[in-house]
Parts: C-alpha cells; structure tokens; sequence
C-alpha cells in the first residue's frame, strides 16, 4: 500500500523543498563492503551472487522508512508518497549481450522465493520477453540495480533523466576480489537529494553491512528448500 504525504506537513519538508526542483537533485557515495559472506551462501546454496547480494540490499532498504518515500501518480498528478514495500529492476545482458531490464522483483524475507523470482525475471529479460508488471506494483517504490561483475571500480556515475522527476535511487557494484582471505566489492549508492541525505545513505550502508555480517541468522536453512523445490518441478 503507499499513503500521499502532506509536503506542507511533513518532517522533511525544508529538505524536500531545497532540492526537488534542482535540474539534478541527486548525491551519492561509492564505498567497499565486506561480502565474504554473501559469496560464502551463494556458493553454498548454488545460486548467483547477483541475486543474493540483492537480497541483502533489498532487505537493508525496506528496514529504513527512509527509503519508502518516493514520487507516484494520481492521474497525471504527481506527488509524493510513503510506500510499505520497495521493489527492484535490474540489468542484464540479453543473448545479443545488449542491455535490457528485468521487470520489478518485490522483496520477500524467504530467500528461497526471492532467489527463484529473481531467476525468473532475469532469465525473461536475457530472452528479451517482453516486460510484465507485478501484482500492486504501483504500491511500491522502485530501486534500479545494475552491477559491473568484470572490473573493481572507486566511483561511479549513473545516467540522469532531467525531462522527468524520479525518486528511484540507483545502486551498482563491481567485481568481488579477494585481500587476505576476505571478499570485497566496490559499492556505489545514488539518491534523490530531495528524499534522502547523508545520514540516511550511511544508515543504509551500516545496516547493510550488518545484515550481511549476520547472514546465518537472517537466512532460514529450510527457506532454501523452495528454490529447490521449484527446480524439480
């Protein structure tokens, strides 16, 4: 579900009035994470590192409030909404090896069915079937995803529509590389300035890194029993 914000009510309302109509609104860092633990699962479960390193960033995201806050329609009307779930799009290379997007994948705490809705979509999108919506994806807020699994990288800059306004905060990450016995990656977070600040994106990348540092308690074994399951059938 989402529910429209009174702006002229609202805790953020300076801070949103400040950058919403700047021609680019958007602030981000790059910083490098600790990922032994996500490769560590994918390898143990068989599943990709995209797809379970998005499970961790979707999760982190739909912690804070921060981040639920977003522009929608009503009609032509735009305006700004708080959102219950956050839903992502992500890149892949299609069989061309040209880029295309998946459609929207909700976050589910069961990481088995998030892993298999995942495969899903990125398997469509590399077949280049056309995109499909997902059930009240209008009551999301979207985040968009890629990642550049070839290359580590110190920064990183994102293409930036002006014609239109958009809330959707962007993430990359590099190739994961190895120092001491420890797996790494390069991670890159963009934000709508109107919405978000500082502390919310080094908020996010705390928790982020905390979740991840906690994965055997965040991660069900028998979870893992669905993507198998769906295998079989």
């Amino acid at each position: 579900m989402r529910k429209k914000i009174d702006i002229e009510n609202w805790s953020r309302k300076k801070s949103y009035k400040t950058f919403c109509d700047f021609d680019d609104p958007c602030t981000g860092i790059t910083t490098t994470l600790n990922v032994t633990n996500v490769v560590k699962l994918s390898k143990d479960t068989n599943n990709s590192f995209y797809g379970t390193m998005l499970y961790f960033v979707l999760m982190s995201m739909n912690e804070f409030d921060a981040f639920k806050y977003g522009y929608g329609k009503i009609g032509n009307e735009l305006c700004v909404f708080k959102y219950d779930d956050i839903a992502a799009t992500v890149t892949v290379l299609n069989k061309e090896n040209e880029l295309n997007f998946t459609r929207y994948i909700k976050f589910d705490y069961d990481y088995g069915k998030f892993i298999y809705d995942f495969s899903k979509s990125k398997e469509d999108a590399e077949n280049n079937i056309d995109y499909y919506k997902i059930p009240e994806l209008e009551n999301m807020n979207k985040v968009q995803v890629t990642c550049l699994p070839w290359i580590r990288f110190s920064n990183f800059k994102d293409a930036i529509s002006k014609s239109e306004k958009s809330s959707k905060p962007k993430i990359c990450w590099g190739k994961y590389y190895e120092e001491n016995g420890e797996y790494y990656i390069n991670f890159s977070l963009l934000v709508n300035h109107a919405f978000q600040d500082g502390l919310q994106i080094s908020s996010l990348i705390n928790n982020l890194q905390e979740n991840i540092n906690k994965i055997k308690s965040k991660v069900n074994k028998k979870e893992l029993l669905y993507e198998k399951n769906k295998k079989k059938n």
